[in-house]
């Protein structure tokens, strides 16, 4: 069996637009011995006498030890000369022509350009080699050639349907012809320098700044896509609208609630999670009837405007009320309640972003803050799947939820890894390809931070991604501990480390992966992922893995993070 480069897979060889060059790549990588190295659709310049260069590609070229190069063309299906002017055509299966290259022309054309090009090698020239240097054209569909020969065409140097049956006679009968019976060949020796030539691995490939431009420009995109989808929903004033992580859910409620604002309406956009809304704040803008704010921020905001009103204090009222129950998810929810009694101030729309993170006893007072509650507008986003703080609750809406069902923030690896701990309705992975999730791993935590550190320096002065686009999450137990690893190290200036911020230019993001929910990053890195459980944690995991968009790096030991990535349903 002979060496063929490329080396195509049965499936890559099946997509080839001509059968009769995978026909022939196949007896060439069959019936040929080990001493032929065979190259396939072979890209060459060539710069003509008149100084213009002129690409073109050969179909086959061999070399072999024994007997020399030869270049081949491949013409497949039925062929036509016109006598008249030298023009040549292809025929298809219905008789139709199309005009073609002289293939004996594109051959010999070839031959002395690869001969050129050898000839300039320094290490060609010093071995002094002279092989037999030949060139044919090869017809795997044609049973008689004799109408084809010519001058510049002896049947000696054609090929036709048995000959590719029997492929090594006939390269041995061209080598024979093209050195009048006495082949020379290129040698072990020049056999190295073909394949230092031309089978060297070679890897040229664009900065990972520029692989996520370009990902986030197919993820704008897509979700512009998504939210198309949401201008069936017409004029309904409650909604919820329902997908999987990266469905677009939060952008879709931001959008919203600038649509409600910029008509005038008083909108609130609400969500459980205080950076998620400190960031949707700051990319709500400037609209003067919107305001963006965690419910807990809502709720806080609200107290304290009644008790200055009112001279109460509605959140020890509402302690004292139920002492046992908790105050973030009974104590706050009812002094809001409250407060609305006191306070005139309403909403014409309310968005809820991250839904599923509402307990049942906020929706009352979220409700109570309605202008109008048969009328004014209810949006809630939700995904089931992210209820990392148990409290997945019914909807104040019966309606059935619309169903988001494309993923729009990851890349294929990303979606499958972190689909893997989703219960719901099936969700389209995205278009992007993306690159396999990487490893980062070492036996104890210090020896992790150093080498995350050294990874993250090379992003940042190899790959040049901005540190905007980079954030690490950790677990939310002990995140201190990891804190602490990270703080003195190094960042080329004026990069720093962000700890628990947000929106800040040349940072580096820090967070837990509790308190990052509802955020995301091009380039994340889960640290202390051996600490998960993947049956325990599993909507932790879901969370946090598809916060990534574009690239995801694990880090910890190495058996728990294969466990957390390599968790199948």
């Amino acid at each position: 069996m002979s060496r063929v480069v490329p080396d195509l897979s049965e499936e890559q060889l099946k997509r080839l637009p001509s059968g009769a060059e995978a026909l022939v790549y196949k007896r060439c990588r069959d019936s040929l011995g080990p001493s032929t190295l065979v190259l396939f659709s072979l890209p060459w310049i060539r710069v003509s006498p008149h100084g213009t260069p002129r690409d073109g590609e050969t179909d086959f070229i061999l070399f072999d030890e024994m007997k020399g190069i030869l270049v081949i063309e491949v013409k497949g299906g039925g062929v036509h000369i016109d006598s008249s002017s030298g023009e040549w055509f292809s025929v298809d299966r219905q008789g139709n022509k199309h005009r073609i290259k002289d293939p004996f022309r594109q051959a010999t054309g070839e031959k002395y350009s690869l001969l050129e090009y050898l000839r300039s090698t320094p290490k060609w020239a010093t071995i002094g080699l002279h092989p037999t240097f030949g060139h044919a054209v090869l017809f795997p569909d044609l049973d008689d050639l004799s109408g084809l020969v010519g001058s510049d065409r002896p049947s000696q140097i054609m090929g036709s349907r048995s000959d590719v049956a029997s492929l090594g006679s006939w390269i041995t009968r061209l080598s024979n012809y093209w050195s009048s019976g006495s082949p020379s060949g290129i040698g072990a020796a020049g056999m190295k320098i073909v394949a230092d030539l031309f089978c060297t691995a070679l890897e040229v490939r664009p900065l990972l700044s520029h692989l996520i431009d370009e990902d986030e420009n197919e993820h704008i995109r897509l979700t512009e896509e998504q939210s198309r989808v949401l201008r069936v929903l017409g004029r309904r004033s409650r909604v919820v609208v329902s997908g999987g992580a990266g469905t677009g859910k939060t952008l879709l409620a931001l959008e919203k609630s600038r649509e409600f604002a910029s008509k005038g309406l008083d909108t609130l956009l609400v969500c459980y999670n205080r950076p998620l809304a400190e960031h949707l704040r700051l990319c709500a803008g400037d609209l003067p009837s919107l305001q963006v704010l965690s419910f807990h921020q809502l709720c806080d905001r609200f107290i304290r405007s009644a008790d200055d009103k009112a001279g109460t204090n509605l959140l020890r009222d509402a302690e004292d009320s139920n002492p046992a129950l908790d105050k973030f998810d009974v104590h706050f929810p009812h002094a809001l309640a409250m407060a609305t009694e006191i306070l005139p101030n309403r909403f014409d729309a309310i968005v809820v972003d991250e839904g599923q993170d509402f307990g049942e006893e906020y929706w009352f007072p979220i409700e109570l803050l309605l202008r109008e509650p048969s009328r004014s507008v209810l949006f809630i986003f939700s995904d089931h799947n992210q209820a990392i703080y148990r409290r997945v609750g019914s909807f104040p809406i019966k309606e059935e939820a619309f169903l988001l069902t494309r993923n729009c923030r990851n890349t294929r690896f990303i979606h499958e890894a972190g689909y893997a701990y989703y219960r719901g309705e099936p969700t389209d992975p995205p278009p992007i390809e993306g690159s396999s999730i990487q490893i980062i791993d070492a036996v104890s935590r210090g020896s992790q931070a150093k080498r995350l550190h050294s990874h993250l320096l090379s992003l940042l002065q190899v790959e040049k991604v901005r540190p905007e686009c980079i954030a690490i999450v950790v677990p939310s137990q002990n995140h201190k501990m990891f804190y602490s690893l990270l703080q003195d190290r190094p960042l080329p200036r004026p990069v720093r480390w962000a700890f628990e911020s947000h929106n800040v230019p040349n940072t580096i993001r820090v967070e837990t992966v509790q308190r990052f929910k509802g955020l995301e990053a091009a380039i994340l890195y889960l640290w202390g992922a051996d600490e998960f459980d993947r049956e325990r944690d599993k909507e932790i995991l879901y969370v946090t893995i598809t916060r990534a968009k574009s690239r995801l790096f694990v880090v910890g030991e190495l058996r728990g993070c294969q466990s957390v990535i390599d968790h199948k349903v």
